[in-house]
């Protein structure tokens, strides 16, 4: 992520709400974005700079995770646990 630059995320009761509706936590979220995540989509949405990428937790859990940056720091939007054929998607382009 932007050229090994720490990370900073910017939560509120509205992306941790759309996590916990996915049964994500920020930890994983977090986790998965700092770990090479595979950018695979990118939008202008009202203005607003939005990627979508794979990326996987620690624990090896493969999510989609969907953010954008405010400032110098990660905005998440959304994250939900990436289907089959995302998984081998991931696992496919990362050579694992």
């Amino acid at each position: 992520m932007r050229d090994n630059v720490p990370l900073g995320f910017d939560w509120d009761d509205s992306n941790t709400g759309h996590l916990k509706r996915h049964k994500v936590s920020r930890e994983e979220f977090e986790q998965a974005l700092r770990n090479d995540p595979l950018i695979i989509d990118y939008s202008n949405l009202n203005g607003e700079d939005r990627w979508s990428a794979l990326g996987i937790t620690d624990a090896l859990r493969i999510l989609v995770l969907c953010y954008t940056f405010r400032g110098e720091r990660v905005r998440p939007v959304t994250a939900w646990p990436a289907n089959r054929r995302l998984r081998e998607t991931y696992f496919r382009r990362k050579a694992m």
